[in-house]
Protein backbone atom coordinates (compact mmCIF):
# COMPACT_ATOMS: atom_id res chain seq x y z
CA UNK A 1 0.00 0.00 0.00
CA UNK A 2 2.94 3.01 0.86
CA UNK A 3 4.68 1.78 -2.33
CA UNK A 4 1.01 2.25 -4.31
CA UNK A 5 0.66 5.66 -2.56
CA UNK A 6 4.79 7.11 -3.22
CA UNK A 7 3.65 6.73 -6.94
CA UNK A 8 0.61 8.21 -6.46
CA UNK A 9 2.25 11.35 -5.25
CA UNK A 10 5.26 11.20 -7.47
CA UNK A 11 2.84 11.39 -10.57
CA UNK A 12 1.45 14.69 -9.26
CA UNK A 13 4.72 16.61 -9.63
CA UNK A 14 4.65 15.22 -12.91
CA UNK A 15 1.35 16.59 -13.83
CA UNK A 16 2.04 19.81 -12.49
CA UNK A 17 5.45 20.03 -14.49
CA UNK A 18 3.25 19.26 -17.57
CA UNK A 19 0.57 22.30 -17.03
CA UNK A 20 3.03 24.47 -16.42
CA UNK A 21 5.04 23.91 -19.73
CA UNK A 22 1.85 26.15 -21.57
CA UNK A 23 2.73 28.69 -18.67
CA UNK A 24 6.29 29.05 -19.66
CA UNK A 25 5.65 28.88 -23.30
CA UNK A 26 2.99 31.61 -22.91
CA UNK A 27 5.85 34.03 -20.98
CA UNK A 28 7.92 33.29 -24.25
CA UNK A 29 6.08 34.27 -26.77
CA UNK A 30 7.32 37.75 -26.37
CA UNK A 31 11.58 37.02 -25.91
CA UNK A 32 12.16 37.27 -29.74
CA UNK A 33 13.60 40.25 -31.32
CA UNK A 34 11.39 42.71 -33.25
CA UNK A 35 12.11 42.96 -37.22
CA UNK A 36 13.54 45.51 -38.37
CA UNK A 37 11.17 47.75 -41.61
CA UNK A 38 11.73 50.84 -42.58
CA UNK A 39 8.05 53.14 -42.86
CA UNK A 40 8.01 54.26 -46.64
CA UNK A 41 9.24 57.68 -46.66
CA UNK A 42 7.17 60.67 -48.06
CA UNK A 43 7.54 60.65 -52.12
CA UNK A 44 5.74 61.88 -54.89
CA UNK A 45 6.42 61.97 -59.11
CA UNK A 46 8.43 65.20 -59.65
CA UNK A 47 6.33 66.30 -62.84
CA UNK A 48 3.61 65.70 -59.95
CA UNK A 49 4.71 68.67 -57.69
CA UNK A 50 4.18 71.77 -60.80
CA UNK A 51 1.06 72.57 -61.57
CA UNK A 52 -0.14 75.41 -64.11
CA UNK A 53 -3.69 76.84 -62.86
CA UNK A 54 -4.26 79.72 -64.92
CA UNK A 55 -7.14 81.82 -64.83
CA UNK A 56 -9.97 79.48 -65.08
CA UNK A 57 -13.16 80.28 -67.21
CA UNK A 58 -16.84 80.20 -66.52
CA UNK A 59 -18.86 77.50 -67.97
CA UNK A 60 -22.07 76.02 -68.91
CA UNK A 61 -23.64 75.04 -65.59
CA UNK A 62 -21.88 77.68 -63.44
CA UNK A 63 -23.11 79.66 -60.83
CA UNK A 64 -21.84 83.22 -60.92
CA UNK A 65 -22.30 85.99 -58.32
CA UNK A 66 -22.38 89.71 -59.54
CA UNK A 67 -21.64 92.88 -57.72
CA UNK A 68 -22.52 96.32 -59.44
CA UNK A 69 -21.73 99.32 -56.97
CA UNK A 70 -25.16 101.77 -58.14
CA UNK A 71 -27.21 99.34 -59.22
CA UNK A 72 -29.00 96.78 -56.73
CA UNK A 73 -31.13 95.46 -60.40
CA UNK A 74 -26.98 93.74 -61.06
CA UNK A 75 -26.37 92.39 -57.92
CA UNK A 76 -27.11 88.90 -58.00
CA UNK A 77 -29.46 88.10 -54.89
CA UNK A 78 -31.41 85.88 -56.44
CA UNK A 79 -30.81 81.94 -55.27
CA UNK A 80 -29.59 78.95 -58.03
CA UNK A 81 -29.99 75.16 -57.57
CA UNK A 82 -26.00 74.31 -56.26
CA UNK A 83 -23.79 72.82 -59.40
CA UNK A 84 -21.24 70.52 -57.46
CA UNK A 85 -20.62 70.44 -53.75
CA UNK A 86 -23.59 71.69 -51.24
CA UNK A 87 -24.23 68.22 -50.37
CA UNK A 88 -28.04 67.76 -52.21
CA UNK A 89 -29.57 68.11 -55.85
CA UNK A 90 -32.46 70.90 -53.46
CA UNK A 91 -29.74 72.69 -52.09
CA UNK A 92 -29.31 76.48 -53.26
CA UNK A 93 -26.72 78.83 -53.36
CA UNK A 94 -26.63 83.17 -53.70
CA UNK A 95 -26.03 83.17 -57.59
CA UNK A 96 -27.07 83.03 -61.13
CA UNK A 97 -27.12 79.93 -63.19
CA UNK A 98 -25.47 80.28 -66.70
CA UNK A 99 -27.48 79.10 -69.12
CA UNK A 100 -26.62 75.07 -71.46
CA UNK A 101 -25.32 77.37 -74.24
CA UNK A 102 -23.16 79.56 -71.91
CA UNK A 103 -25.80 82.56 -71.61
CA UNK A 104 -27.16 84.65 -68.27
CA UNK A 105 -29.90 87.11 -68.55
CA UNK A 106 -29.84 90.32 -66.93
CA UNK A 107 -30.96 93.45 -66.22
CA UNK A 108 -30.46 96.11 -68.90
CA UNK A 109 -28.38 93.82 -70.78
CA UNK A 110 -30.67 91.14 -71.75
CA UNK A 111 -29.05 87.66 -72.79
CA UNK A 112 -24.97 88.05 -72.05
CA UNK A 113 -22.39 85.34 -72.98
CA UNK A 114 -20.42 84.39 -70.26
CA UNK A 115 -19.28 80.95 -71.60
CA UNK A 116 -15.26 81.00 -72.56
CA UNK A 117 -14.85 84.33 -70.18
CA UNK A 118 -12.56 84.20 -66.83
CA UNK A 119 -14.67 86.37 -64.18
CA UNK A 120 -12.10 89.11 -64.45
CA UNK A 121 -12.92 88.93 -68.42
CA UNK A 122 -16.40 88.64 -67.76
CA UNK A 123 -16.43 92.10 -65.39
CA UNK A 124 -14.79 94.03 -67.64
CA UNK A 125 -17.39 92.90 -70.31
CA UNK A 126 -20.53 94.34 -68.22
CA UNK A 127 -18.59 97.52 -67.21
CA UNK A 128 -18.01 98.11 -71.04
CA UNK A 129 -21.57 97.35 -71.91
CA UNK A 130 -22.92 99.36 -69.01
CA UNK A 131 -20.82 102.57 -70.04
CA UNK A 132 -21.73 102.06 -74.22
CA UNK A 133 -25.48 102.32 -72.85
CA UNK A 134 -25.43 104.80 -70.94
CA UNK A 135 -26.48 103.51 -67.94
CA UNK A 136 -23.66 103.72 -65.71
CA UNK A 137 -20.90 106.62 -65.99
CA UNK A 138 -17.95 104.83 -63.97
CA UNK A 139 -19.44 100.94 -63.90
CA UNK A 140 -17.65 99.17 -60.80
CA UNK A 141 -18.46 95.43 -61.24
CA UNK A 142 -17.28 92.01 -60.07
CA UNK A 143 -17.64 88.59 -60.82
CA UNK A 144 -16.81 85.35 -59.15
CA UNK A 145 -17.67 81.73 -59.37
CA UNK A 146 -20.08 80.26 -56.39
CA UNK A 147 -20.41 76.72 -57.85
CA UNK A 148 -19.88 74.00 -60.64
CA UNK A 149 -20.68 71.18 -61.31
CA UNK A 150 -17.02 69.96 -63.32
CA UNK A 151 -14.39 71.68 -61.54
CA UNK A 152 -13.89 69.66 -58.41
CA UNK A 153 -11.80 67.42 -57.39
CA UNK A 154 -13.69 63.86 -56.71
CA UNK A 155 -12.34 61.79 -53.49
CA UNK A 156 -13.25 58.25 -53.02
CA UNK A 157 -12.32 55.62 -51.12
CA UNK A 158 -11.21 55.47 -47.33
CA UNK A 159 -11.84 59.65 -46.14
CA UNK A 160 -14.40 59.83 -43.77
CA UNK A 161 -16.83 61.85 -45.77
CA UNK A 162 -16.38 61.05 -49.84
CA UNK A 163 -17.53 64.22 -51.58
CA UNK A 164 -16.87 66.43 -54.47
CA UNK A 165 -14.27 69.03 -53.59
CA UNK A 166 -14.77 72.59 -54.94
CA UNK A 167 -11.19 73.49 -56.84
CA UNK A 168 -11.21 77.21 -57.57
CA UNK A 169 -8.14 78.15 -55.76
CA UNK A 170 -4.63 76.27 -55.33
CA UNK A 171 -6.12 73.27 -53.71
CA UNK A 172 -3.16 70.56 -52.84
CA UNK A 173 -3.52 66.50 -51.51
CA UNK A 174 -4.11 67.11 -48.26
CA UNK A 175 -6.26 69.96 -48.21
CA UNK A 176 -8.80 67.55 -50.02
CA UNK A 177 -8.63 64.84 -47.85
CA UNK A 178 -9.00 67.37 -44.54
CA UNK A 179 -12.16 69.08 -46.73
CA UNK A 180 -12.91 65.23 -46.72
CA UNK A 181 -12.91 64.95 -43.19
CA UNK A 182 -9.59 63.06 -43.19
CA UNK A 183 -8.40 59.60 -43.53
CA UNK A 184 -10.57 56.39 -42.08
CA UNK A 185 -8.52 53.58 -39.58
CA UNK A 186 -8.36 51.34 -43.10
CA UNK A 187 -6.97 54.23 -45.03
CA UNK A 188 -3.52 53.31 -47.11
CA UNK A 189 -0.92 56.03 -46.88
CA UNK A 190 -0.52 55.01 -50.66
CA UNK A 191 -2.70 57.55 -52.63
CA UNK A 192 -3.59 57.50 -56.26
CA UNK A 193 -4.19 60.08 -58.18
CA UNK A 194 -6.12 60.05 -61.59
CA UNK A 195 -5.54 63.53 -64.11
CA UNK A 196 -7.52 64.25 -67.23
CA UNK A 197 -5.18 63.87 -70.19
CA UNK A 198 -2.84 61.35 -68.54
CA UNK A 199 -2.75 57.86 -68.88
CA UNK A 200 -0.64 56.69 -66.11
CA UNK A 201 -1.64 57.36 -62.47
CA UNK A 202 -0.01 59.20 -60.07
CA UNK A 203 1.51 57.08 -57.03
CA UNK A 204 1.62 59.32 -53.72
CA UNK A 205 3.40 58.04 -50.49
CA UNK A 206 2.24 60.38 -47.98
CA UNK A 207 4.75 58.53 -45.30
CA UNK A 208 3.86 59.10 -41.49
CA UNK A 209 6.14 61.48 -40.56
CA UNK A 210 4.73 65.48 -40.73
CA UNK A 211 7.79 66.87 -41.06
CA UNK A 212 8.16 65.37 -44.39
CA UNK A 213 4.45 66.31 -45.79
CA UNK A 214 5.66 68.55 -48.38
CA UNK A 215 7.41 66.12 -50.09
CA UNK A 216 4.01 64.22 -50.83
CA UNK A 217 1.02 67.37 -50.84
CA UNK A 218 1.00 67.41 -54.66
CA UNK A 219 -1.47 70.65 -56.05
CA UNK A 220 -4.64 69.07 -57.37
CA UNK A 221 -6.41 70.27 -60.52
CA UNK A 222 -10.17 70.71 -61.23
CA UNK A 223 -11.14 67.30 -62.77
CA UNK A 224 -8.77 65.84 -60.83
CA UNK A 225 -9.93 61.84 -58.81
CA UNK A 226 -8.23 61.23 -55.73
CA UNK A 227 -8.43 57.35 -55.19
CA UNK A 228 -7.58 56.31 -51.12
CA UNK A 229 -7.35 52.39 -51.10
CA UNK A 230 -7.95 50.34 -48.07
CA UNK A 231 -4.85 48.52 -46.07
CA UNK A 232 -5.71 44.84 -46.64
CA UNK A 233 -5.85 42.54 -43.02
CA UNK A 234 -3.95 39.22 -42.18
CA UNK A 235 -5.96 36.57 -40.48
CA UNK A 236 -4.47 34.56 -37.35
CA UNK A 237 -6.22 31.05 -36.64
CA UNK A 238 -5.64 28.09 -34.66
CA UNK A 239 -4.29 27.93 -31.09
CA UNK A 240 -4.88 31.37 -30.23
CA UNK A 241 -6.82 33.03 -27.26
CA UNK A 242 -9.07 35.03 -30.05
CA UNK A 243 -9.01 33.89 -33.92
CA UNK A 244 -9.29 37.66 -35.82
CA UNK A 245 -8.09 39.53 -39.17
CA UNK A 246 -5.92 42.48 -38.24
CA UNK A 247 -5.63 45.69 -40.75
CA UNK A 248 -2.44 46.10 -41.45
CA UNK A 249 -1.29 49.43 -40.55
CA UNK A 250 0.65 52.10 -42.68
CA UNK A 251 3.22 53.03 -40.35
CA UNK A 252 4.16 49.91 -38.63
CA UNK A 253 4.53 46.14 -40.15
CA UNK A 254 2.21 43.38 -38.60
CA UNK A 255 5.20 40.90 -37.73
CA UNK A 256 4.26 36.73 -36.55
CA UNK A 257 4.82 37.46 -32.57
CA UNK A 258 2.98 41.13 -33.43
CA UNK A 259 0.03 39.30 -35.10
CA UNK A 260 -0.16 36.71 -31.62
CA UNK A 261 0.27 38.92 -29.31
CA UNK A 262 -2.79 41.02 -31.13
CA UNK A 263 -5.06 37.83 -30.91
CA UNK A 264 -4.16 37.49 -27.26
CA UNK A 265 -1.35 35.06 -26.99
CA UNK A 266 -1.32 31.17 -27.90
CA UNK A 267 -3.07 28.54 -26.37
CA UNK A 268 -1.18 25.72 -24.09
CA UNK A 269 -2.41 23.10 -26.85
CA UNK A 270 -0.20 24.98 -29.40
CA UNK A 271 2.49 22.97 -31.68
CA UNK A 272 4.59 25.72 -32.00
CA UNK A 273 7.44 23.89 -34.66
CA UNK A 274 4.25 23.80 -36.59
CA UNK A 275 3.21 27.52 -37.81
CA UNK A 276 2.93 28.68 -41.13
CA UNK A 277 1.92 30.77 -43.01
CA UNK A 278 -0.38 30.62 -45.85
CA UNK A 279 0.05 33.27 -48.71
CA UNK A 280 -1.60 34.12 -51.92
CA UNK A 281 1.01 34.87 -54.30
CA UNK A 282 0.62 37.54 -57.19
CA UNK A 283 -0.65 34.81 -59.69
CA UNK A 284 -3.23 33.62 -57.14
CA UNK A 285 -1.31 30.87 -56.16
CA UNK A 286 -1.22 29.42 -52.52
CA UNK A 287 1.98 29.32 -50.82
CA UNK A 288 2.68 27.78 -47.29
CA UNK A 289 5.73 29.24 -45.12
CA UNK A 290 6.80 26.66 -42.29
CA UNK A 291 8.70 27.84 -39.77
CA UNK A 292 9.37 26.73 -36.02
CA UNK A 293 7.87 29.32 -33.70
CA UNK A 294 9.29 28.20 -30.23
CA UNK A 295 12.86 29.83 -32.16
CA UNK A 296 11.48 32.38 -33.18
CA UNK A 297 10.43 33.04 -29.91
CA UNK A 298 13.90 32.16 -28.40
CA UNK A 299 15.01 34.96 -30.58
CA UNK A 300 16.61 32.17 -32.78
CA UNK A 301 15.15 32.83 -35.88
CA UNK A 302 14.01 36.45 -36.72
CA UNK A 303 10.66 37.73 -36.62
CA UNK A 304 8.71 37.28 -39.70
CA UNK A 305 6.67 40.43 -41.49
CA UNK A 306 3.18 39.67 -42.54
CA UNK A 307 1.81 40.79 -46.15
CA UNK A 308 -2.15 41.56 -47.00
CA UNK A 309 -3.80 38.20 -46.36
CA UNK A 310 -1.14 36.40 -45.28
CA UNK A 311 -3.03 33.70 -43.03
CA UNK A 312 -0.82 32.71 -39.94
CA UNK A 313 -2.15 29.13 -38.43
CA UNK A 314 -1.09 27.94 -35.59
CA UNK A 315 -1.83 24.04 -35.83
CA UNK A 316 -2.63 22.10 -32.43
CA UNK A 317 -0.65 19.43 -30.52
CA UNK A 318 -2.32 16.44 -30.13
CA UNK A 319 -0.89 15.40 -26.93
CA UNK A 320 -1.24 19.17 -25.65
CA UNK A 321 -4.60 19.71 -26.63
CA UNK A 322 -5.59 16.03 -24.63
CA UNK A 323 -3.57 17.06 -22.05
CA UNK A 324 -5.03 20.81 -21.57
CA UNK A 325 -8.77 19.51 -22.21
CA UNK A 326 -8.40 16.71 -19.43
CA UNK A 327 -5.30 17.70 -17.60
CA UNK A 328 -7.21 19.38 -14.84
CA UNK A 329 -9.27 16.82 -14.20
CA UNK A 330 -6.28 13.74 -14.31
CA UNK A 331 -4.45 16.26 -11.82
CA UNK A 332 -7.50 16.68 -9.47
CA UNK A 333 -8.04 13.02 -9.31
CA UNK A 334 -4.54 12.69 -8.85
CA UNK A 335 -4.47 14.95 -5.70
CA UNK A 336 -8.14 13.75 -4.47
CA UNK A 337 -6.89 10.12 -4.87
CA UNK A 338 -3.43 10.77 -2.82
CA UNK A 339 -5.28 12.60 0.14
CA UNK A 340 -7.90 9.85 0.23
CA UNK A 341 -4.68 7.47 0.17
CA UNK A 342 -2.78 9.14 2.73
CA UNK A 343 -6.80 9.32 5.19
CA UNK A 344 -6.89 5.29 4.69
CA UNK A 345 -2.71 4.41 5.32
CA UNK A 346 -2.95 2.67 8.26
Amino acid sequence: MGVQFKSVLVSIPLAAAALSFGASATLAQYAGPAITSTSPAASAPDFAMNAEYGDFKILPGDIISIATVGIPELTTTMMSSAGSFSGTSSATVPGLKVGPKGQVELPYLGSVMFAGLTPSEAAVYLSRALKERGILVDPQVSVALMDSPTRVITMIGEVAKPAPVPAFGQLRLLDAISACGGFTQLASHTVTVRRRGSSAPITVELGVDPKMASESNIPLMAGDTVIVPRVGNVFVVGEVKTEEAFPLSSNAPITVMRAISMAGGLKYSAALSKARIIRTTVDNQRVEIKFDLKKLMNGKEQDIALVSDDVLFIPANAFKNTLSSGGAAVASSLLYGSVYAAATIK
